[in-house]
């Protein structure tokens, strides 16, 4: 599978907890941090979501190997799905050096309206953006 948007993280050392790996907590701001970076590329420019946003409805996530201070990592993104009010989007957590997966994620967002607070379909120039980005999208 192929990740076109890709974003590398800074490893502070306040993200280290005491058995000296990356807070599983402070690895879900290394997600978030790629996802507005992904959505920016797609618009190519910073969103006003007060109108309509995606929000992270369901998260799976596995943790498989520890990151470290001095990993050097990046987030991998990528929408494999559009429905009517939801995107179905994976993100990885990569070492830059060896290429290993260390956090894998499955994620649905739903389209939601802050003025209405309710979802809403997913609006049609971000399902167009998401085509025009992705090359593999279900739906």
């Amino acid at each position: 599978m192929e990740f076109k948007h890709k974003k590398k993280i800074q490893i502070r050392f306040g993200d280290i907890d005491l058995i000296g790996h990356a807070n599983n907590g402070v690895q879900l701001s290394y997600l978030d941090l790629a996802r507005m970076d992904y959505f920016q590329q797609l618009y190519g420019e910073v969103i006003d979501w007060n109108d309509s946003a995606l929000i992270v409805a369901h998260l799976e996530i596995d943790y498989l190997s520890p990151i470290t201070l001095t990993d050097k990592i990046e987030v991998h993104t990528k929408i494999f799905r559009m429905g009517t009010k939801s995107v179905g989007v994976y993100q990885n957590i990569v070492d830059l050096k060896t290429g290993e997966i260390k956090t894998k994620t499955s994620q649905v967002m739903v389209a939601y309206s802050k003025i209405l607070g309710a979802s809403i379909n997913v609006p049609d120039i971000l399902k167009i953006r998401i085509r025009e980005f992705e090359s593999e999208v279900v739906g």
